[in-house]
């Protein structure tokens, strides 16, 4: 802004007494309507659904036995785990190893695994597991980014019509299970949204895929 300011007093000529004179002028900046460009090969783009969502808890444990293949995991709180319940575990990555609950105590469950493990694995090997314990129905959802945290509001760049550019949007998240969240409010299902990071766009509305 800028103030200019004239202030005439106590002159007097043939009229009389000057008037008080006071010019203010402004200048406000307009914000530039910029589309910076983003490389399409450097983004990940997760589509929205609606469906069926596996609530997935993450426990920790052992390997308690190589023949057959058990996992013992400790359990915080009674009542989470069952028999039945579907499970799945990394020992050595990228690897994922399935199983299923098949004994539940007050502190521990044991999960008996569908496949083998690796070769070098030892009893005691200390590791943790993801079992599903239940399942939300008809909810929207998507595969998370990385840094999504449950019932927190965000924003997120959706992909536009044309495929060409990408808008902010903001997004409430609600529960959150493994590498998928559940959408409350902000997303559609087919929506497509970009889930690498972007908080270096993230003064602009819009962006430009290239």
């Amino acid at each position: 802004m800028v103030l200019e300011l004239l202030v005439q007093r106590g002159m007097r000529n043939e009229i009389g007494i000057l008037p008080l004179v006071l010019t203010v002028g402004c200048s406000v900046a307009q914000p530039q309507s910029i589309e910076p460009e983003v490389l399409k090969d450097s983004i990940s783009v997760h589509q929205v659904r609606r469906g069926n969502m596996p609530l997935r808890q993450n426990f920790s444990g052992s390997i308690t036995s190589l023949n057959p293949p058990t996992v013992t995991l400790t359990v915080p709180e009674t009542g989470v785990l069952r028999v039945g319940q579907k499970a799945s575990l990394q020992i050595k990555p990228p690897v994922i190893l399935t199983g299923r609950v098949v004994r539940v105590s007050s502190v521990t469950a044991e999960i008996e695994l569908a496949d083998s493990l690796p070769a070098g694995t030892s009893v005691g090997s200390q590791l943790g597991a993801m079992v599903e314990v239940g399942e939300l129905a008809d909810i929207v959802f998507f595969d998370r980014p990385a840094d999504a945290r449950a019932n927190t509001d965000t924003i997120i760049f959706l992909i536009e019509a044309d495929s060409q550019h990408a808008k902010r949007v903001p997004v409430h998240y609600g529960r959150i299970s493994g590498p998928q969240i559940e959408i409350v409010s902000g997303l559609s299902p087919g929506d497509r949204v970009i889930v690498t990071d972007m908080s270096k766009w993230a003064s602009y509305t819009r962006v430009t895929l290239k």
